[in-house]
């Protein structure tokens, strides 16, 4: 049996990484910073990404054949008021587990992110970097010395990731518009930041069929539509059929937002089709899945 260590399994996408891979029979190992939740067929280890000795002890104690990294500091906002912390889970913790990848002969896949793009329009996989705060930085920066470490390793940049989130509380792009629009609330949507959303079921099959296919370098994982926040606001109501809900178009610029965002970080996902010989699925798809799995 394949085994495979999930680098931030508590967290969304590392929740549906764990799902997909007791779907394939895989053996499974985690790891997660605070307190593990209970997931089928998962073993846990603690973890802090910013301790590099513990990062590549992780793999070499494991022996993994793949190597899973869903871990980020993904607060935008908190990345630029801590952006050395920013950069070791980033950045360096990425680099870590990269060389001991290499070293230990697993395969790595690493998840970067749409904003290491400045959102000028539709981005393909060669299509220059331009990331406009901290966060895009750190993790293009991730990206650069993972690819360094190991020319094998596999990039998946995803976008706005959503989905059910079993472990915990916190709240993602599509579940915080259904909390406010299930309690009655005012929902206040960007008309002006379009982007591709990544359904977390989506990113983790892509990620472990890209590895099974023995892919390596960057590719984009997304929906295959560039939609508006309000938009996907308005998907969301329709899916799951909420009546009378109050969606409220704003433009970025009236919001106190620390980073700047990038207006239309657009991801083509012409590539990953090619290569899985599969469509990336529509947004509307995606919710839907997620109605029928609530």
């Amino acid at each position: 049996m394949a085994r495979v260590l999930i680098v931030g399994g508590a967290g969304l996408l590392g929740q549906y990484a764990c799902e997909e891979a007791h779907r394939r029979g895989l053996e499974i190992l985690a790891t997660t910073r605070g307190s593990p939740a209970p997931r089928p067929g998962v073993s846990w280890r603690p973890l802090d990404l910013r301790d590099l000795d513990a990062v590549r002890a992780a793999v070499r104690d494991v022996s993994p054949d793949v190597v899973l990294n869903a871990a980020a500091l993904t607060d935008v906002d908190g990345c630029e008021d801590q952006p050395d912390e920013a950069r070791a889970v980033n950045a360096l913790a990425p680099e870590g587990l990269a060389v001991a990848c290499r070293e230990a002969g697993a395969r790595f896949v690493h998840v970067s992110t749409d904003y290491v793009f400045d959102g000028t329009g539709p981005a393909d996989e060669a299509a220059e970097p331009k990331p406009l705060g901290a966060y895009g930085r750190t993790k293009l920066e991730g990206e650069r010395l993972v690819l360094a470490a190991d020319p094998s390793a596999l990039v998946l940049r995803m976008s706005g990731v959503f989905g059910w989130n079993r472990a915990s509380a916190k709240t993602n792009s599509v579940t915080w518009i259904l909390k406010m629009v299930e309690a009655g609330q005012e929902v206040r949507l960007f008309r002006d930041q379009r982007i591709t959303p990544t359904y977390a079921k989506t990113g983790a099959q892509a990620a472990f069929d890209l590895a099974d296919a023995r892919a390596r370098g960057v590719f984009h994982v997304a929906s295959r539509d560039c939609v508006s926040r309000l938009e996907m606001g308005e998907a969301v109501v329709e899916a799951f059929g909420i009546p009378g809900a109050r969606l409220v178009p704003v433009v970025m610029g009236s919001v106190a937002l620390k980073a700047p965002r990038p207006p239309a970080p657009c991801l083509v996902v012409k590539k990953v089709e090619e290569t899985l010989k599969r469509p990336m699925p529509g947004f509307r798809a995606c919710l839907e899945d997620m109605r029928q799995t609530r």
